[in-house]
Parts: C-alpha cells; sequence; structure tokens
C-alpha cells in the first residue's frame, strides 16, 4: 500500500515538474518570439520617417495628403509585416491599423479631421503596430495641442484657435461662436508626424 502511494506521489512530483517545465519553455517561447516580432518591428520604422516627411510637407502647401502615399504604406506595412513575422506581426500590424483609424474616424467624419489625416493615423498604425498605437496617438493629442496654442499666438486668433482645438476633442464640427472670425484649420499631419516619432523615439531609446 506505501508503495503504490509513493509510487503515485512520485508520478505526482513528476508530472509536476513536466507541467512546470512546459510552462517555463512556453514561456522562453513566447517571450523569445516577441522578441523577435519586436526588431522586426523595429525594421519598418525606417519607413516613417519619409512617409511623414511628405505627408507634412503636402498637407502645409496644399491643405491635402494624397492618396497614394497613405494606402501605399499601409499596404507596404501589412506586406512586410506578413513577410517579415508571418501572420502573428501581419495581425499586429493589422490591429495598429484599426485603432488608429478607429481613434480618428469620429473625428473625420465630423468634419473636424481631414481624411488624409485620418488613413495618415491608419498607416502608421500600420507601421508601428500595437501597444506602439496607443502612444502614438497620446503624444498626437499633446503635439497638436502645442501646435494649435503656437499657430494662435502667431495669428492672433486665440480664442478663435481653442474653440476649434476644443470641438476637435469632443468631436463637433460647428463654427465659431458668434463674434469670432472663421480661421484656416491647423494641418494636423504635422502634429501626427511629431507625436509618432515622439513616441518612437522614447520607445526605441528608453527615455
Amino acid at each position: 500500500m506505501c508503495s503504490a502511494d509513493s509510487r503515485r506521489t512520485g508520478l505526482s512530483i513528476h508530472a509536476e515538474r513536466a507541467y512546470a517545465e512546459g510552462v517555463s519553455n512556453f514561456d522562453a517561447i513566447f517571450l523569445t518570439a516577441s522578441r523577435i516580432i519586436f526588431i522586426m518591428r523595429e525594421s519598418l520604422l525606417i519607413l516613417l520617417p519619409p512617409l511623414l516627411f511628405v505627408a507634412t510637407y503636402t498637407e502645409i502647401k496644399s491643405r491635402t495628403i494624397p492618396n497614394w502615399l497613405t494606402l501605399g504604406a499601409i499596404i507596404c506595412a501589412l506586406l512586410a509585416s506578413f513577410a517579415l513575422g508571418g501572420t502573428d506581426m501581419f495581425m499586429n500590424s493589422l490591429l495598429g491599423l484599426v485603432i488608429g483609424g478607429a481613434v480618428f474616424l469620429p473625428f473625420c467624419l465630423a468634419g473636424v479631421l481631414g481624411g488624409g489625416d485620418f488613413k495618415l493615423m491608419a498607416a502608421v498604425g500600420a507601421l508601428v503596430g500595437t501597444p506602439s498605437i496607443w502612444w502614438v496617438l497620446y503624444y498626437t493629442v499633446i503635439s497638436g495641442g502645442v501646435i494649435a496654442i503656437m499657430y494662435a499666438v502667431w495669428n492672433g486668433h486665440i480664442l478663435t484657435t481653442s474653440a476649434n482645438f476644443f470641438r476637435m476633442l469632443i468631436g463637433r464640427k460647428g463654427t465659431p461662436s458668434h463674434g469670432l472670425k472663421k480661421q484656416p484649420t491647423i494641418p494636423y499631419g504635422l502634429a501626427i508626424a511629431i507625436g509618432t516619432l515622439w513616441a518612437v523615439i522614447i520607445s526605441t531609446t528608453g527615455a
């Protein structure tokens, strides 16, 4: 009887050790895969500077961001992510695209932001993936606020700019309040560019 109990106890200990080793191996594999995806993700970031530069330049110059630029960046990001990291990295890029686009979509539909800004953020999301896209959105909002203030001070339209920026935050299109002269909208592609580079620099340098 004792021998049978001992055997069962020995088997239980062996099973627990095997389970622990299995969990440990799974964690190691998961961490290794995550690290590989992170390294491969960094290789996609080389596409960000030219994308953001051209988008910012064209929006400031003509108030538009060309579709060939944003849609081309989205296609390149998805194809490259699949080629570099397979299904896992592809899904990560796709999720980043969806998050970036979904956050900007209400503002686009309300007429607060342009369609080019919406597609640019979706392209950035596809390139940086998740969770980095959340930091990009966070720093983009901060950059947009700073640019709005600087733009208002430079043009002497603090009340109008403040009202427009507040409407953008709450997703209302509207028109400036009575007595306020309407002014040109802020090129939000610049805020996206600054916010994206800000987030990428912090994440890659650990600053």
